[in-house]
């Protein structure tokens, strides 16, 4: 009996994904998904639950990819520039293939499947742009897109007779009428929502990353999570402020190890982290009490620790649009 022939499958936890993980699998081909996490995956924007348990469900394993420091450096130095936000969509791809390439290569599959749709996004799924991804991920013609294959070029996939190009979809833009037609067709009763889970294409978040990296030289992996929570001041090139937002950030903030931790007592307010100049500890101390319960004017005692130091500040409490200068970005 012929051997069924293998395929990686970059999945995202979007719809997209998933109705090309049915396709290719009823085309006959074994698949291996492979989600890649990067420290700009959103929770918030994309539920990866559901693509859990449909993976379950069609007796798939996936496997998960956790990048950090190095794809960090592509989004800083993307040779393909960016989208309209700090968002390097071209690189960004590259990286991805070429991590498929890798799993391909090691579980001698034929090829890799992506749910793709020509022209869904303006700088990486228009037919230039995905020519020059497979090209320099050295995937040129191993690429199955069964969404919208249909309307490109044959692939080698083709040209060896391992797809029938009858079977690949025609689809092409922004709508997503055809996709949610097809996902009720094939009996997926829950449907993930539309948006993207990359926070580099969000301006606001993008505005605390390029902060970040014009300012920090020597970065660390717990500077760019820490761009996920919390409100964010840069007080001096070297000197930066992050404020809690709600319980949950402050809870977050307090597991910090590479701060100076600001923390009011016998009031509630938030947790507040310090890095940088000493000489504007003091103005830190400030923006935290401003967001603390209370009057204009009240006394604000706060513990400030960490970094070898442990000690009591007292300040009053002034309004926080006196501070709104140093605002890096609210969101």
């Amino acid at each position: 009996m012929e051997e069924r022939k293998k395929l990686i499958a970059l999945v995202s936890g979007g719809l997209d994904s998933l109705l090309s993980v049915i396709l290719a699998k009823n085309m006959g081909f074994d698949i291996i998904p492979v989600h890649i996490e990067t420290p700009f995956n959103s929770s918030c924007c994309r539920d990866l639950s559901l693509l859990e348990r449909f993976l379950k469900k069609e007796g798939l394993e996936m496997i998960n990819v956790k990048v950090e420091r190095e794809y960090v450096e592509i989004v800083r130095h993307p040779k393909y520039g960016y989208g309209r936000a700090l968002n390097p969509c071209i690189d960004c791809r590259i990286f991805f293939f070429k991590i498929a390439k890798n799993i391909m290569e090691k579980e001698e599959a034929a090829g890799i499947i992506t749910g793709e749709v020509v022209d869904q996004r303006p700088k990486s799924q228009n037919i230039k742009a995905m020519k020059i991804i497979e090209r320099e991920s050295g995937l040129e013609g191993r690429v199955l897109r069964p969404l919208s294959g249909g309307i490109m070029p044959p692939t080698e996939l083709i040209k060896e007779g391992l797809i029938d190009p009858g079977k690949l979809l025609k689809i092409k833009g922004k709508s997503r009428k055809m996709q949610i037609k097809l996902a009720r067709e094939l009996g997926l009763n829950e449907i993930p929502g539309s948006s993207g889970g990359c926070l580099l294409t969000y301006v606001p978040y993008a505005r605390k990353l390029e902060d970040l990296f014009s300012n920090d030289d020597r970065y660390t992996m717990e500077d760019i999570y820490l761009l996920k929570t919390g409100r964010h001041f840069r007080l001096s090139k070297n000197t930066k402020v992050i404020v809690g937002r709600n319980y949950f950030e402050n809870k977050e903030l307090e597991k910090s190890t590479g701060y100076t931790k600001i923390i009011p007592e016998r009031c509630n307010g938030p947790v507040g982290l310090f890095r940088g100049d000493e000489s504007f500890l003091t103005l830190a101390a400030d923006i935290v009490a401003s967001y603390c319960d209370g009057d204009l004017g009240c006394k604000i005692a706060l513990m400030i620790s960490g970094q070898g130091k442990s000690f009591k500040v007292e300040t009053t409490k002034k309004d926080k649009t006196l501070y709104k200068k140093y605002i890096v970005s609210l969101k």
